[in-house]
């Protein structure tokens, strides 16, 4: 016997990274969704098939819960609310979420490390908190029990 390697060792590693790596990943990602709230937040605010609406920002960091999604947001700013989606690779567990301005408790302003910050409170009780850049939102007033629908007034 020879002290080389057998010919099916590196098409077994292969195989086995090809087959485990996806479930891993898929396992992690849904993790995610449930430890920061976005599984809570589509329990009440999935979109489902609404279609979208409003202003597209694409690759947008921002957080949900304590979960971070870094350049991987898709939001939507329309005039009844938020339409919240990650990019395909990360939508395991994720449904695309509609927030509509009502279901905003409170909003203020936060500081990241790196940028300015606005936390949205959702729900009454509170779900989750979705934290997205500054600017990126309408101006509307503060809410008291409930956000007025874009466009009503000013911050």
């Amino acid at each position: 016997m020879s002290g080389g390697t057998s010919p099916w060792l590196i098409p077994a590693i292969i195989g086995g990274f090809l087959v485990v790596f996806p479930i891993f990943w898929c396992l992690i990602v849904m993790f995610l969704a449930h430890a920061g709230g976005w599984q809570k937040l589509a329990r009440t605010y999935a979109a489902g098939s609404r279609p979208l609406a409003g202003t597209s920002h694409a690759a947008i960091t921002g957080m949900v819960g304590w979960v971070s999604y870094r350049f991987v947001l898709d939001i939507h700013v329309a005039e009844e609310g938020l339409f919240l989606d990650v990019m395909p690779l990360f939508r395991m567990g994720h449904p695309r979420l509609f927030i509509p301005w009502e279901a905003v408790s409170a909003r203020r302003k936060a500081f990241n490390l790196f940028w300015k910050t606005e936390a949205l409170s959702i729900g009454t009780p509170v779900i989750a908190v979705i934290t997205v850049p500054q600017g990126l939102l309408p101006a509307v007033p503060q809410p008291t029990g409930g956000v007025a629908s874009p466009g009503s007034g000013s911050a």
